[in-house]
């Protein structure tokens, strides 16, 4: 199926295409050359016949014929692509009823989202205060971790200093008989 290249719908309420464009499978210069002119039209679709004779395989009937009588209407001599190369047809309409089923439909599909979106809202807000949590408890953890880091460096240079003091005594004096 050669369909239209699909545009952006400048107008989204109204339907984006309303007629179908059909060209002849035996002109495919002629619909290129349609499909060019009416690019950028999103009320038309250029397409290429795409039936292709009798649907029914076999001329001879099967018992019992379940199918009935062909419901295809007869065709109009206008409408007959093998006379006419083009054809412009407009696309079937939704009836009301399925207009208020979509309608419908998205109406409790927007009634879902508000409510996913309400609750979507109230887990963030929830993740803001953790968040706002943790950020306060590790302020608090980092500030005790560097009274703990100052406490050692200075315990550890008393210990350095008190060490220098041991070892660097005068050669003169006598150290201490610590045992007794």
């Amino acid at each position: 199926m050669h369909e239209a290249e699909s545009m952006p719908d400048p107008n989204p309420t109204e339907p984006p295409v309303r007629y179908l464009f059909i060209v002849a499978r035996n002109h495919p210069d002629m619909l290129e050359q349609v499909k060019e002119r009416l690019r950028g039209d999103n009320r038309i679709e250029v397409i290429a016949d795409r039936r292709y004779g009798e649907r029914r395989r076999s001329a001879v009937p099967r018992e019992p014929d379940r199918r009935g009588v062909d419901r295809r209407r007869p065709t109009r001599v206008r409408d007959d692509l093998s006379i006419y190369p083009t054809l412009v047809v407009q696309k079937r309409v939704e009836s009301y009823a399925e207009l208020q089923q979509k309608v419908a439909a998205s109406a409790r599909e927007t009634q879902e989202l508000r409510e996913e979106n309400g609750r979507l809202r109230v887990e963030l807000a929830s993740l803001g205060e953790r968040l706002e949590a943790l950020l306060s408890a590790d302020a608090a953890f980092k500030a005790d971790a560097i009274a703990h880091l100052t406490q050692a460096e200075e315990a550890a240079g008393a210990l350095i200093a008190r060490f220098r003091a041991l070892t660097c005594a005068p050669p003169d004096e006598e150290p201490h008989d610590r045992s007794g």
